[in-house]
């Protein structure tokens, strides 16, 4: 949401898929870069989900004050080390998408 400077959260929503066998070596690489990700500067919060229909699908769903922020976290050693780790885990490169708010809210 919008806060008083008028500066908007991004959204990142970064889906990955686990090669058959590989879902629990994916899930464990996700939940280990989770911690490092939700401690640095402009990271508001960090979910990872796990598909219901298809667990072999598992999203990094995440919230950052700004871009810039974002793209900082990208170059982080964690990042390059995840990346690095479930380079033979993944079935396809990872999708990930940024969005901006346009109408939500904490209950």
């Amino acid at each position: 949401m919008h806060d008083m400077s008028g500066k908007t959260d991004l959204i990142i929503i970064a889906r990955a898929k686990a090669m058959p066998g590989k879902e629990k070596d994916l899930e464990r690489a996700l939940r280990d870069v989770a911690g490092l990700t939700r401690a640095q500067p402009g990271c508001v919060s960090f979910t990872v989900l796990r598909g219901a229909q298809d667990p072999a699908v598992m999203i990094g769903f995440e919230r950052w004050e700004s871009n810039e922020a974002h793209d900082r976290h990208l170059q982080g050693a964690h990042v390059q080390k995840f990346l690095s780790a479930v380079a033979d885990v993944l079935a396809e490169p990872p999708d990930i998408v940024a969005y901006e708010i346009v109408d939500g809210a904490e209950k």
